[in-house]
């Protein structure tokens, strides 16, 4: 056994160290502010394609997303995949080259700086990066939760170690390289990424006999004294409050809907177009882009319900209760009961370079926000110490999502969920709506981001478990309302 241990663990540590050693290829262009936060704008459609998608997929990809049927019925993993393959869609063919040309003609170099271009409003623009470093922050919480997992588990160690060896690496991409190192990263990281997933997927259903096999066997089998049909119906398993209270379609398609079409208003991935080599990288991204997140979210997102007829025999009753409600640790139990040693290092390194990944990417979209939208508004500066004071606050950005994700210890699929459904809610207006919609006013992109964020954030809070209607759609509904009316009101030209 520890022979096995120590294999995995080899190969995981070396993954890690991989990620930071390709810190080093950007180091030489980040030296100025676009270098270092652009990547000269040299990424091509490859690059940035693979870039988005392994940010995107985080582990809470693998971990909360992959795990999540174990709780809910079927349709999650369903309807789960297909809003990820409309939300990327809308990003790639809707949202991107529309993006591009915002950016090449004005020259704004942030979300929130794109926002006070559109609507001529300083102000929306302080909005915009309150929003983005407050709610990213939260968002990261759930993937520094799932790369302390694994590392955690596979490493036999302290969460709080775990979460340390999970920082250095991104640090290091992120402080010498920028987005140039981030973006060759996670091309390295995309490619594992999938290659996990269809390991994963390869083995689970192989356990099983197939997927009509395993689709029939749910006929046979009960969890906790709950008929195991019931996964196989969309008004049928889910969250037990959820299932008394007969909600359980309505809390799936308000959770999928979330996390699936939040892509299309995330900062964290609108800002990699800006690093785009030159229109044709977006035209040819366009085919490759929707390809690799669909092929994920296909092998993922419907994984956990099969790893009741992988797990449970070999449970007891207290176990299967636990994991009932936090189905985090459902695939990588999996995965160490089928997967041989050597290989299951390999798929387990997936989250971790995941997390790695998304963390690189999110960081120097905070930190780019703060310095360019909050502190170069009101203080003048060379850009060698803009540079330097990006590289500080992207240690201090690092360490503040690690730090609440060691008391705060929700389900990830949870804090994703709310994170993804409040940024959407808040930019889906100003930002995806706003480049086409010509009679957009600064008075509505506020309104709305205001209305957006409070909304998510209130709901979450208070009403999300009493109704069971996520955060995502009172705060949607709310804050487009908001944006529409009041840019018909207030009725004046921005652009």
């Amino acid at each position: 056994m520890v022979v096995s241990i120590s294999l995995d663990v080899i190969i995981i540590a070396i993954v890690t160290m991989l990620t930071a050693i390709v810190g080093l290829v950007g180091y030489r262009i980040s030296r100025t502010f676009v270098g270092y936060m652009f990547a000269n704008k040299s990424l091509g459609p490859w690059l940035l394609a693979f870039s988005i998608m392994a940010t995107y997929f985080s582990a809470a990809s693998f971990l909360g997303g992959g795990g999540a049927t174990y709780i809910y019925n079927l349709g999650f993993g369903a309807w789960l995949t297909a809003w990820h393959v409309i939300g990327v869609v809308v990003l790639w063919i809707v949202v991107a080259d529309k993006l591009y040309r915002y950016v090449s003609k004005a020259g704004v170099l942030s979300i929130p700086e794109l926002i006070g271009y559109l609507y001529r409003s300083t102000l929306a623009r302080l909005i915009a990066a309150t929003v983005i470093v407050a709610l990213f922050n939260l968002y990261l919480v759930s993937v520094y939760r799932g790369g302390g997992i694994v590392l955690s588990t596979m490493f036999e160690i302290d969460y709080k170690i775990a979460l340390l060896i999970l920082t250095l690496p991104a640090m290091v991409c992120i402080i010498l390289g920028g987005m140039k190192s981030a973006a060759i990263s996670n091309l390295f990281l995309g490619v594992l990424m999938l290659i996990a997933a269809a390991l994963t997927f390869t083995y689970i259903m192989t356990y099983v006999g197939g997927l009509i096999n395993g689709l029939s066997s749910f006929s046979q089998i009960s969890v906790l004294g709950i008929s195991g049909t019931l996964w196989l119906r969309f008004d049928g398993a889910g969250p037990r409050l959820a299932m008394e209270k007969g909600l359980v379609p309505i809390l799936i398609m308000s959770v999928t809907f979330s996390i699936g079409m939040a892509q299309t208003a995330l900062p964290n991935l609108l800002i990699q177009f800006y690093a785009a080599k030159n229109s044709k990288a977006i035209s040819r991204g366009r085919l490759i882009g929707p390809i690799l997140v669909s092929l994920y979210a296909f092998l993922m997102f419907s994984l956990g319900m099969f790893c009741h007829l992988v797990l449970d025999k070999n449970l007891g009753d207290q176990q299967i209760a636990e994991l009932m409600k936090n189905s985090d640790f459902v695939i990588p139990k999996a995965i160490s009961l089928l997967v041989p040693i050597g290989i299951r290092g390999l798929i387990l390194s997936a989250p971790v370079a995941a997390s790695i990944s998304t963390i690189t990417v999110t960081i120097l979209t905070i930190t780019n926000t703060f310095i360019r939208d909050v502190i170069q508004v009101t203080i003048s500066l060379k850009e060698v110490n803009v540079i330097r004071l990006a590289k500080i606050f992207s240690i201090i950005f690092s360490f503040t999502p690690m730090t609440i994700a060691l008391i705060e210890d929700k389900l990830i699929i949870d804090v994703v969920s709310a994170a993804f459904g409040t940024i959407f809610a808040c930019f889906v207006g100003p930002v995806t709506i706003g480049l086409y919609w010509r009679k957009a006013t600064k008075e509505g992109a506020i309104g709305s981001m205001v209305v957006g964020a409070l909304t998510g954030i209130l709901w979450y809070i208070y009403l999300y478990r009493s109704t069971m209607i996520h955060s995502t759609i009172p705060a949607t509904l709310l804050a487009l309302g908001t944006f529409i009316i009041l840019s018909i009101l207030t009725n004046r030209k921005n652009v």
